[in-house]
């Protein structure tokens, strides 16, 4: 159902109006009968769409209302008496969503609203695809990126920049200053050009480069691109590494010796090859990970060192095929047999040398990841092993627990006195709340959740059970959104569920007859059960926060676990209404 903001001066017109529009299934939020009160409701209800009229009370018409409201993107659809061009074309800058002359059709007022609503809809819809689209690129530039407000603080960064200055997102967006992140030198030019840019963006300079401190304080010389946001105040900034650029052109201008010093003792083996795919240079980590001299494999084809180590021969000149085409590839885990035979993993970084019209070389830089991935597989091997003894242990407390809710059973039988066998049978059926969370977490994919809605459905079935409550006396409605819910929670909601349905059985329905009803809705950040039964409700003269009961104590102290909040509404029965969060799992030592 769609609201609607109604603005409109003539009250008998606005309640004529609003009742129209309510027969046709809209909701009229308000009614506002001048400019000032329009754009007050708007911006305080933001209603689906708003029918303005044009001549209103007060200093502020209704185009002018329109044009106050437009920043809230709310469509607007003029209703007005006036047919005059000037008042159309003057409306019209407003970009309204419909203009309507009245008296008018009621059947045009429905098409007219519907057409706006759909229109909106799709403009939402192609919003969202627009701002994916472009999340899509901030976040696959290949360059460190960042939008920085006029204040100088960084809205918004994307993982290159996080990876680049070592810094969490979270850490950055809306809570740090770009001039955090540069060296002091450099900060008065740049603030300058910052200041230029919002005054005369062509004036201030586009491109400089700088230095950037990461978080662990060390420099990282960099080049930056900024250019101003169209329709906004904010900069993109787009921050490419030029540290390790630099520091190889030093090294070549230096010594050509030293390079090959470098590449000689790298800790990787790396191998050049010429643009027909032949080795033209490798280094010594060649001969101690794969066992071949240099001598054996220089001037070799790349194809033969690949049927030398045993290589997957389709998937090696596919890889090569796309090089010498000129396409960058991504790093590539590769395993061979060594001279020896042994075998051997590796992760291949390729690279294309090039000019500025062909392809001169290919450099493959292999890393050993052997032991690696042997430590990678005996981790994996102890994570699930361990995954087993949780669902062990799980399964073991399900089974202890149902050892003493046995114990209190056999206990209860033995009891004389009733009082006291009623308290076993609660206590017994707290136990088995317990664990029945056990038993879900035993069985759940995710040993840390549980899908709560199942646990909720089965717990009230074995608590009217246990009670040996007739279906036909007392009916159970229960609306349980889908949820998974981490034990820390889902224990204390479990208890509270079974205090409050124990407490509801035993005592709201002396005639045998009512309805109990549960419900648990989640927005994704927070949860609100209701308990509600309609029999004869709480005592008048009990006071449920200040009760010694043990029941409402036991959910008070839960409710208080679970750091929620809980109302009582004692109108129709009795209604139990208790918000809270998901609690964060406390790490035990």
């Amino acid at each position: 159902m769609a609201n609607i903001l109604l603005v409109e001066d003539e009250m008998v017109e606005a309640m004529n109006l609003k009742r129209s529009l309510q027969s046709m299934n809209y909701n009229v939020v308000a009614i506002a009968s001048y400019g000032e009160e329009a754009v007050e409701k708007a911006k305080k209800l933001k209603p689906d769409l708003i029918l303005m009229d044009i001549i209103l009370k007060g200093s502020m018409d209704g185009i002018a209302a329109a044009k106050a409201i437009s920043k809230l993107e709310i469509p607007v659809i003029y209703v007005t008496a006036l047919p005059d061009d000037a008042t159309i074309n003057r409306a019209l800058i407003s970009a309204p969503y419909g203009y309507l002359i009245k008296p008018f059709d009621f059947r045009k007022l429905k098409i007219s609203i519907e057409v706006a609503l759909y229109k909106k809809k799709m403009e939402n819809k192609l919003k969202r695809s627009q701002d994916y689209y472009y999340q899509t690129i901030f976040e696959n530039t290949g360059a460190a990126t960042i939008i920085v407000e006029e204040n100088n603080l960084i809205s918004l960064v994307n993982m290159e920049f996080s990876s680049l200055t070592g810094y969490p997102k979270e850490e950055i967006e809306g809570k740090m200053m770009w001039t955090e992140f540069f060296a002091p030198e450099d900060i008065g030019q740049m603030e300058e050009n910052h200041r230029l840019r919002r005054i005369d963006p062509d004036y201030a300079p586009r491109n400089y480069e700088a230095r950037l401190v990461a978080i662990d304080d060390t420099i990282r010389y960099v080049y930056l691109t900024v250019t101003m946001l169209p329709g906004t105040r904010k900069s993109m900034v787009s921050i490419l590494d030029m540290t390790e650029l630099r520091r190889s052109k030093k090294v070549i201008e230096e010594s050509r010796e030293k390079f090959k010093s470098i590449f000689e003792n790298a800790a990787e083996a790396i191998i050049l090859f010429d643009c027909q795919g032949n080795i033209i240079e490798s280094n010594d980590k060649i001969e101690e990970i794969f066992g071949f001299k240099k001598e054996e494999i220089m001037g070799h084809n790349f194809m033969s060192i690949v049927a030398m180590m045993e290589m997957d021969y389709g998937e090696a000149r596919i890889v090569f095929n796309h090089l010498i085409s000129g396409n960058q590839l991504k790093q590539v885990e590769w395993a061979v047999k060594n001279k020896n035979g042994k075998e051997v993993i590796f992760r291949v970084r390729p690279s294309i040398i090039k000019n500025e019209n062909s392809i001169n070389g290919i450099l493959l830089i292999m890393e050993d990841i052997t032991e690696l991935k042997k430590v990678e597989n005996s981790l994996k091997h102890s994570l699930e092993e361990k995954e087993i003894l949780l669902r062990e242990i799980h399964h073991r407390v399900k089974n202890n627990l149902q050892i003493i809710s046995s114990l209190l059973s056999l206990q209860r039988i033995q009891v004389e006195d009733k009082q006291t066998a009623d308290i076993l049978w609660e206590c017994q059926g707290r136990v088995r709340t317990m664990a029945m969370i056990h038993e879900n977490l035993y069985q759940s994919q995710d040993i840390g959740f549980i899908n709560f809605s199942n646990y909720v459905e089965k717990l009230l079935y074995d608590i009217f059970n246990s009670y040996r409550v007739d279906k036909g006396s007392i009916n159970l409605n229960t609306l349980i959104q889908s949820v998974e819910m981490g034990i820390e929670t889902a224990m204390p909601c479990g208890l509270v569920i079974n205090e409050l349905a124990t407490n509801s059985i035993k005592h709201a329905f002396p005639e045998g007859n009512g309805t109990i009803k549960v419900e648990l809705k989640s927005d994704g950040k927070s949860y609100v059960l209701t308990f509600a039964d309609d029999g004869i409700g709480l005592p008048q003269n009990m006071n449920p926060q200040k009760s010694k009961k043990l029941g409402l104590m036991v959910v008070k102290t839960l409710v208080n676990q679970l750091n929620g909040a809980m109302e009582i509404d004692r109108t129709n029965g009795t209604k139990f209404t208790i918000k809270f969060q998901e609690l964060p799992y406390k790490e035990r030592l």
